[in-house]
């Protein structure tokens, strides 16, 4: 069942993923699938495979899927396809457009931090150049939007979240106090 919906989520978001910068593409979505599982690690209850699936495939497009009648629809025609209740769909929806800003469940709170900890270490600080050049913004400036708006600013929810997210602060810090060095 899990696989078949994933297969079927993630057919579904390609579309909406298409033409999106290189950090918000389907190969994000890609990577926060497979955090999932990492992720997952010490929480018990398991979490809800499907869910978390869903969360991770259409996480991002919350807002439309809320905003857009017939994307609800067609969103709910899936889901009702995959074999899910009309319960367990309004309760994805839910989820789906609170896991950024206040997750409440365990599902929500394991997709956010596996979207979340792709900002810190390495890949966050790639990210973060890559959007700051498409947004013309100067090194100095992509630095700052990263330090006062990602790199402290955002708490884990998870066990293996908060540790990810230690490691890849500290290795964000070193790295960018070498490069202020080198400016």
């Amino acid at each position: 069942m899990g696989t078949t919906d994933l297969e079927a989520f993630l057919g579904f978001v390609r579309p909406y993923r298409e033409g999106r910068d290189a950090a918000h593409d389907i190969h994000h979505v890609e990577r926060i699938i497979r955090r999932l599982d990492t992720l997952s690690e010490g929480i018990t209850p398991p979490p809800r495979r499907r869910l978390l699936h869903f969360l991770a495939c259409f996480h991002g497009l919350g807002t439309r899927v809320h905003e857009d009648a017939a994307l609800t629809d067609q969103v709910r025609s899936l889901l009702s396809a995959c074999g899910w209740n009309g319960t367990e769909i309004d309760e994805a929806l839910e989820c789906l457009e609170r896991h950024l800003r206040a997750p409440q469940t365990v599902e929500e709170d394991i997709v956010h931090d596996a979207n979340y900890v792709e900002l810190l270490g390495a890949f966050g600080i790639a990210k973060a150049f890559l959007t700051g050049g498409s947004r013309g913004q100067s090194l100095q400036e992509t630095v700052q939007i990263y330090e006062e708006g990602y790199l402290d600013q955002v708490s884990f929810r998870t066990p293996v979240g908060r540790r990810l997210a230690q490691e890849g602060r500290e290795y964000a810090k070193r790295f960018l106090a070498r490069l202020r060095q080198e400016w």
